[in-house]
């Protein structure tokens, strides 16, 4: 049964998982997209290109949450981080930021569960050579394992480990298991930022 819902069933359940949750949730976007405008006028998505399944790039969409043309915009977010927005700031911590990820689902760059995508420049092997490298060996997810209990606090050892260990045990029950403890954790706002 994992290899049929590894190969097959996993991709078609989250598309339609996706599409139900875009068609209830719509108006919630619509709320979001405008809280973003009326703060400071900007865009409301913020795009990057990160590695997904065989490190085929992909552009990811999230709710834009840090201030448009801030210094520094290599370093990772943090606590007190003044270059996040207010209304950047709550949906951070709800993890709503995330919800136009939903879009990349359906395109097929992503999976409800899976590891989290990451920059190109964090991976600077060839391919086969990254002592990671089976992590690549599936969508990159919505939601990854590290989301359970550390979030954004897992440093990328600790990240990649869980990762490769999830990709190479892919199940229908651990991914509804993850699922379950996730939305515990978000509720909690617990770990938002890496220095928490």
């Amino acid at each position: 049964m994992s290899g049929i819902y590894e190969a097959k069933l996993k991709q078609i359940l989250d598309r339609i998982i996706c599409g139900g949750l875009l068609l209830f949730l719509w108006p919630l976007l619509l709320i979001i997209s405008g809280l973003i405008k009326l703060e400071d006028g900007g865009r409301v998505l913020f795009t990057q290109y990160r590695l997904g399944k065989d490190r085929r790039l992909f552009k990811i969409y999230k709710f834009r949450t840090m201030k448009e043309n801030h210094d520094n915009p290599q370093l990772r977010a943090f606590l007190g981080d003044n270059r996040i927005t207010r209304i950047g700031a709550v949906l951070r911590k709800t993890s709503l930021d995330e919800l136009p990820q939903l879009i990349n689902i359906l395109k097929g760059d992503m999976a409800i569960i899976g590891p989290r995508p990451i920059l190109p420049e964090e991976v600077d092997t060839p391919k086969g050579e990254f002592p990671y490298e089976n992590r690549f060996s599936c969508l990159p997810g919505l939601c990854c394992s590290v989301d359970i209990k550390y979030r954004a606090a897992a440093d990328r050892e600790l990240q990649f480990t869980m990762d490769t260990s999830y990709a190479e045990n892919i199940r229908l029950s651990e991914d509804i298991a993850i699922a379950l403890r996730i939305v515990g954790t978000v509720i909690r706002g617990k770990n938002v930022y890496r220095d928490e």
